[in-house]
């Protein structure tokens, strides 16, 4: 959304050349559209994104959005990676909340070009390690709007899944988050979510 609000990113489906480079994953290993590099969590599009927005444009933007209390002091290619930039789940709900109500203070088409990347095939989930299942069993037609987050900081991992979920009239924003001093697999914030959401379906009082 800060490349967009920026120009840095003048059109979400625009390519972008892999550089060539060795990646961690095969999905990286190509051109990548905003669009795409969402959808399979591609680190060197945005590490180059972020390095066009730069730190001074980069820290305003945060700071105008409201996405966390915390700020980054060091490379602004990787803050969101190294534990630099710290955001609770508590942080991420309220964001995400104004995001898909459009309370952001930012173009109502840039928030849609967002949603859009995020948006999801029927009954799964994307990210760098590929399609997944993701049988949610809430009342069809759904909208699953989601973004996977994996790091490494120390010794600890964490690995998230944050979205939006429309079943009818219903709209539901959720964050899912696990931290593990130990292993923990990259789709370890997508299962607890899909647990959690599967155990608590929308009812008419809630």
């Amino acid at each position: 959304m800060i490349a967009l609000e920026t120009g840095v990113v003048a059109d979400p489906l625009a390519l972008v050349k892999w550089p060539g480079s060795k990646q961690s994953f095969p999905s990286w290993e190509r051109d990548h559209s905003m669009d795409s590099a969402v959808k399979s969590s591609v680190v060197w599009f945005f590490k180059r994104t972020a390095g066009l927005i730069g730190r001074e444009r980069m820290t305003a933007s945060l700071k105008k959005l409201g996405y966390a209390d915390d700020t980054f002091d060091r490379d602004v290619t990787a803050f969101w990676l190294n534990g630099d930039l710290v955001v609770s789940p508590e942080e991420q709900m309220r964001f995400l909340t104004r995001l898909f109500r459009y309370e952001l203070p930012v173009s109502r088409g840039h928030v849609d070009a967002v949603r859009a990347a995020l948006t999801m095939p029927p009954g799964k989930i994307t990210n760098a390690a590929g399609v997944h299942d993701f049988p949610l069993t809430w009342p069809a037609p759904l909208l699953l709007q989601v973004k996977t987050g994996n790091a490494a900081v120390s010794e600890e991992r964490v690995s998230w899944l944050v979205g939006f979920i429309k079943t009818g009239d219903r709209e539901v924003v959720f964050v899912g988050r696990v931290r593990s001093s130990g292993t923990l697999e990259n789709m370890a914030g997508a299962n607890l979510a899909l647990r959690t959401l599967n155990a608590h379906p929308p009812t008419d009082n809630r």
